[in-house]
């Protein structure tokens, strides 16, 4: 089922998986450190069913730095200094800094259950994903199409931050207020029906027009100039 949310990004932006909260780098490092050991070990791997790298419940799981805690997959127990050397070796090429590993669990024996507690105190991925837009079709038609004057070209909006930046600059609240006008019938002065801004409509355009704003400011500040939304 398609999404109701228009999908900001940059096409001259490198692609890359995300890593800037803590949820989206236990998945990375699942399929960076884990997949290859698996498959060395000749074992095959549903990451639907189990993750062994996890955050932390102390942690808020889309911030920047948290806690990740790694259960040690049992047919990797006796491995555990590769795996170590593994995971700290993609942190480092990340250069996401961490505290000392800590253990717990029981690390020796039939029954062992280690967990490495991975603590990301400094995570300059964050940097790379440009500030959200949190903007719905229909909202971005009001906003793209009727207020900035974009018009979609095969399925989507494409736009130059400079340009971008120059629309947004040129907005008044009588732009605003003209564009989130509905049809409103007078019932006291028998006027019939008058086009009434919503005040609650202009204050959502304002604050898609502030995100727009730190979007392409962003952008420029990378050196990315084409903008695009579908």
């Amino acid at each position: 089922m398609p999404t109701s949310k228009l999908s900001f990004t940059l096409p001259d932006a490198p692609k890359h998986p995300p890593t800037h909260r803590i949820i989206d780098l236990c998945d990375y490092l699942a399929v960076k450190v884990l997949d290859p050991m698996f498959a060395q070990n000749d074992v095959k791997w549903n990451h639907r069913f189990e993750n062994f790298f996890s955050f932390d419940n102390s942690c808020n799981p889309l911030e920047a730095t948290g806690k990740i805690r790694l259960e040690v997959p049992p047919m990797l127990v006796g491995q555990m200094g590769q795996l170590e050397a593994a995971t700290k070796k993609e942190l480092a090429r990340l250069k996401i800094k961490t505290a000392p590993f800590a253990y717990e669990g029981t690390t020796r024996g039939p029954a062992a259950k280690p967990v490495v507690v991975i603590t990301v105190t400094e995570n300059p991925t964050e940097l790379i994903e440009p500030p959200e837009v949190n903007m719905s079709y229909t909202r971005g038609r009001v906003v793209l199409r009727d207020l900035l004057g974009y018009e979609k070209t095969d399925g989507r909006y494409e736009f130059d931050a400079d340009d971008l930046l120059k629309r947004l600059a040129a907005v008044t609240d009588e732009k605003i207020a003209a564009c989130t006008a509905s049809p409103v019938r007078d019932t006291k002065s028998g006027k019939g029906v008058s086009r009434t801004p919503s005040p609650v409509s202009m204050q959502a355009v304002r604050r898609c027009l502030e995100e727009l704003q730190r979007f392409a400011q962003w952008a420029k500040r990378h050196n990315f100039s084409r903008l695009a939304a579908s």
